[in-house]
């Protein structure tokens, strides 16, 4: 049949074979669009990706400020609360960029610092004046709180990432921007107006918890105390570990966290005083419990909001299969938390109080 043959001349071609070369043609240029389109949004991914690494790279990574070797230890405290809030006062400028990726490091790093900031701060209780460490330590809840509405959207975001990697490549996509769709809407407070605004209402208050730092008493700081601060907390810790590791005692779990995110940001500070690397182990060790339980937490979040708003969702299957996976991270979770919390938190706060102390005192003979 003619039509089979499309290269003879243009001149003696019949009708069929025209139509056939439209069509072929036709699918060609619809095929090469298509392609184009694909090839352009995998580029355009491609470069977003690069672009977050490179600026990764060009930012330098932030430290936790640790106690240096010195006489005078009050003094030395200070300095290092002093260096957290500085952490955060450049993280400011961050906070105030146009640059989305940037403004999310500054909220993450500077909610890291003022957590720290915490952390040491509690170990002045009883050497500084108790009404100025609790002046201080309100404007730091009230600033972390500030903060954390952004934090948790971003959260959420990763997490229904990472929950969403069992559908197949075709749906993946899909399936997360239905959910992030329906369950963390962009807000109307994230205009570059606002957050210059929260920059400047952060950089004013940081400032403030600067001043008053620097005219705190510290003379009183020594290493008992500081020992027996970390020795209280951790027996809490331990108290608050003693509960069976499920969801319904989702509340005793969050108190373990919070007790081991705060000795572990309180060894660190403190670890140029004693034996660095056993304070550096300890501290690992909790921050591992404390990263599991805080995705457990975060994976609590999505479940009930995928409970609360699955009749949103267009096909309820996809829900059920989001639901299961996360039951099932929840529950693996939990048993390697509790087998590394229980690990940790075996030693005893005379133990923990007599490696602090015996540090000290070697440091001091150093």
């Amino acid at each position: 049949m003619a039509a089979e043959h499309s290269d003879a001349p243009a001149g003696k071609r019949g009708t069929g074979d025209v139509a056939v070369v439209v069509v072929r043609k036709s699918a060609a240029k619809s095929a090469a669009k298509s392609a184009a389109k694909s090839a352009d949004k995998f580029a355009a991914e491609a470069a977003a990706k690069f672009a977050a690494k490179a600026a990764a790279l060009r930012l330098p990574r932030i430290y936790p400020a640790r106690i240096q070797p010195a006489e005078e230890l009050g003094e030395a405290l200070r300095a290092a609360l002093l260096a957290e809030i500085e952490v955060a006062l450049r993280e400011c400028d961050g906070l105030a960029s146009w640059e989305q990726p940037r403004r999310r490091r500054a909220v993450h790093e500077i909610r890291r610092a003022l957590k720290r900031f915490r952390a040491g701060a509690s170990l002045c209780k009883g050497a500084v004046d108790a009404v100025a460490v609790r002046e201080v330590q309100e404007e730091v809840r009230g600033t972390a709180e500030r903060l954390s509405a952004t934090r948790d959207r971003d959260v959420l975001i990763e997490t229904i990432a990472g929950v969403c990697e069992i559908f197949p490549p075709t749906s993946r996509r899909s399936v997360q921007a239905i959910a992030v769709a329906v369950l963390a809407p962009e807000k109307a407070t994230t205009a570059s107006a606002d957050w210059q605004q929260a920059a400047s209402i952060l950089r004013s208050q940081l400032e403030g918890m600067r001043t008053r730092m620097l005219t705190a008493d510290m003379r009183a700081v020594g290493p008992d105390g500081i020992a027996d601060a970390i020795a209280r907390r951790w027996r809490r810790a331990r108290r608050s570990a003693a509960v069976p590791w499920n969801a319904g005692h989702l509340d005793s779990l969050h108190e373990v966290r919070k007790e081991c995110q705060r000795i572990a940001a309180q060894l660190l500070l403190i670890s140029r005083l004693g034996p660095r690397r056993k304070f550096e182990k300890l501290a690992a060790d909790l921050g591992s419990v404390v990263s599991k339980i805080g995705e457990d937490r975060d994976l609590g979040l999505l479940e009930g909001l995928l409970t609360e708003r699955r009749a949103e969702f267009p096909d309820p299957r996809q829900v059920g299969e989001m639901l299961r996976q996360v039951h099932e991270r929840r529950q693996k979770l939990l048993r390697s938390a509790y087998q590394r919390a229980t690990k940790v938190l075996d030693q005893k706060s005379g133990s923990i109080r007599k490696l602090i102390s015996i540090g000290r005192a070697r440091s001091r003979r150093g």
